[in-house]
């Protein structure tokens, strides 16, 4: 169960969540089991990054307060499930202070419907997604997350964020947290500032001191026009490729026929996002599998 979470906004969040559970789903021949659990009030991956409607974050606003079982959207996409987010989380995280108050355990009720609807499911990842300011909602899936990752730009406000982010994943560990930290993501990165990019690497390894991880090899590089496409299309950055070779093909049709090609994309070649986000995919799998083996280490 992977949290992705940054205490600052628009840090590429949804996005990565959308881009690595849609692969994870559709790799190899049968791909793998996956839920997406949005939980942010802003509901982003679910609207704008897979396209679903939603119930606005009813059904895991319901599980939150009252333990109710979680109600998923099935099969957005091939093995791919999204419980969703929206404004009935903002409701829950303004009144976390009274179910405490009531003896209402935010993560207990979480941590209960998920296990179940995993076992009942079978899923074999489980990446939930956060707002970057409700911290009550925060600290939950920090007690429920069996591992963070944490996706930043290279400005200070955003590294900022993850400042203020590692010191409530510190203080969940001191409560009995169990959660590890994956590593952090360089996202919206230009490939050709070497040297800048050293720099911000250098400044987060700092920060990971002590913490047994490093930052992820792979960066995200900056692509504007993909980024309209994803959101205008609701795709993540892999299914975007397959869309823009359509198009292209549609477009040397049109010009052959003689006809003035329309645009219905603003990235030409979004496949350098894409094999950025695949090779995302393979850390994130190899330090998962590197933790396990750890873990299943120090029990035995």
């Amino acid at each position: 169960m992977v949290l992705v979470a940054n205490q600052k906004g628009g840090v590429g969040k949804s996005t990565t969540v959308a881009a690595i559970a849609e692969m994870i789903a559709a790799a190899g021949k049968r791909g793998r089991r996956v839920l997406v659990v949005d939980g942010d009030p802003q509901a982003n991956v679910t609207v704008e990054d897979l396209g679903v409607a939603g119930d606005r974050g009813q059904s895991l606003a319901q599980t939150l307060q009252f333990g109710a079982p979680l109600a998923p959207v099935r099969d957005v996409r091939p093995n791919l499930d999204v419980v969703p987010g929206g404004p009935q989380l903002a409701v829950v995280g303004a009144a976390a202070h009274l179910m405490v108050e009531n003896g209402i355990d935010m993560g207990t009720n979480f941590q209960t419907q998920l296990t179940a609807l995993c076992e009942s499911e079978a899923y074999d990842l489980v990446v939930i997604d956060s707002g970057p300011g409700d911290v009550p909602l925060l600290d939950t899936y920090l007690s429920v997350a069996n591992y963070l990752l944490i996706p930043t730009r290279d400005d200070q406000a955003s590294l900022g964020g993850v400042e203020r982010l590692a010191k409530r994943f510190w203080r969940a560990r001191k409560r009995g947290a169990s959660i590890q930290l994956l590593g952090v993501l360089l996202f919206d990165v230009n490939p050709r500032a070497t040297k800048r990019n050293e720099e911000v690497f250098a400044q987060v390894s700092e920060m990971l001191e002590g913490s047994g991880t490093t930052p992820f090899d792979i960066t995200i590089r900056s692509a504007p026009a993909a980024a309209v496409d994803m959101r205008t299309l609701h795709r993540t950055a892999g299914e975007l490729v397959a869309l823009a070779n359509d198009e292209r093909r549609s477009r040397l049709a049109r010009l052959r026929d003689k006809q003035t090609p329309s645009r219905a994309m603003w990235s030409s070649d979004p496949s350098g996002l894409a094999a950025d986000y695949q090779e995302l995919v393979r850390e994130i799998v190899a330090r998962l599998r590197r933790f396990e083996t750890t873990m299943e280490e120090r029990v035995g």
